[in-house]
């Protein structure tokens, strides 16, 4: 079970030191009630000119705390984490089940690597594995599987293209990494220390714009737009997005994971700011798989 944010922490404790400012900012404002109308008529009760004040006070104070608490606690988890050695499961196929990856800032790059490692069997007819959307682009970088013609699809800038001869094995971790890069517009996936040939996709710009980037669901429109065809089930570990396509031996030190491989400078699965929905959840990966081929770094 995940833990609850920090913010949430902060939105009550923020609620109880307003309920206790509201009851002190009440006592001030009756004292100098009292005094000036004890002044004006010492035959008035003092009580009977303070207790509807009072009243209504901490019936706001408690109604605003309610209020507080039900925002807080309906947000879904939000939490920055080392993820190493983890995995994210996604247990159901459903439109309802995803993790968000956060960006500490909004993109401005001329290319990208994404590497990520998963694990599954293939319920849906064309899961997604990746999907980064901008305001210009619903689908500015995204990788899923293609069902049906037995292909991994690439999509840059909205643009897609299919590479052929890589493996999709049921129930095995699979490494991936994909890269882009503006001036020549190449796109090339490697998949278990297997190079697909490079092609050009896409509009020859950079990534810019505040990013969304989703995995476990394909975005079809920024922010959204889910289908349960693109939904994907399994785990999914060792998600790192870099700024520059990363030269091939770095690449196979990611696929082999026998020595510390190069971590993202983009999105860091060792330091990842992360929002988790549905049922999906965080767990260990020696507790789900067999010997996953890495070493502990």
């Amino acid at each position: 079970m995940q833990q609850m944010p920090h913010l949430k922490w902060v939105v009550l404790v923020l609620s109880v030191l307003v309920m206790s400012g509201s009851r002190t900012s009440g006592s001030i404002f009756t004292t100098v009630v009292q005094n000036k109308r004890a002044r004006a008529s010492a035959q008035v009760p003092l009580t009977c000119l303070t207790r509807p004040n009072r009243t209504m006070e901490r019936l706001a104070s408690y109604l605003f705390f309610i209020v507080l608490c039900g925002l807080a606690l309906s947000q879904p988890i939000k939490d920055r984490k080392c993820l190493r050695g983890k995995v994210i499961t996604f247990p159901q196929l459903n439109t309802n089940t995803w993790v968000k990856l956060h960006p500490n800032e909004s993109m401005n790059m001329s290319a990208a690597t994404v590497c990520l490692r998963f694990y599954t069997e293939r319920m849906s007819l064309d899961p997604c594995l990746f999907s980064l959307a901008t305001p210009s682009y619903a689908q500015d970088f995204s990788l899923r599987w293609l069902g049906y013609v037995k292909q991994y699809e690439m999509t840059i800038h909205n643009f897609k293209v299919q590479l052929d001869g890589l493996v999709f094995n049921h129930n095995q971790w699979i490494s991936v990494c994909a890269t882009w890069e503006a001036n020549s517009g190449l796109a090339q996936m490697f998949v278990n220390k297997v190079a697909s040939i490079k092609k050009e996709v896409g509009p020859k710009v950079p990534f810019k714009g505040n990013p969304v980037i989703t995995l476990g669901q394909y975005q079809t429109q920024y922010d959204g737009g889910f289908d349960q065809l693109n939904a994907f089930t399994g785990f999914i570990a060792d998600v790192h997005v870099h700024g520059k396509v990363l030269p091939i031996r770095q690449i196979k030190t990611y696929m082999e994971a026998k020595t510390k491989y190069k971590l993202g400078d983009y999105i860091n699965w060792h330091n990842l700011n992360y929002t988790i929905a549905g049922s999906a959840q965080v767990e260990e990966k020696h507790q789900v798989t067999f010997d996953s081929n890495e070493e502990q770094q």
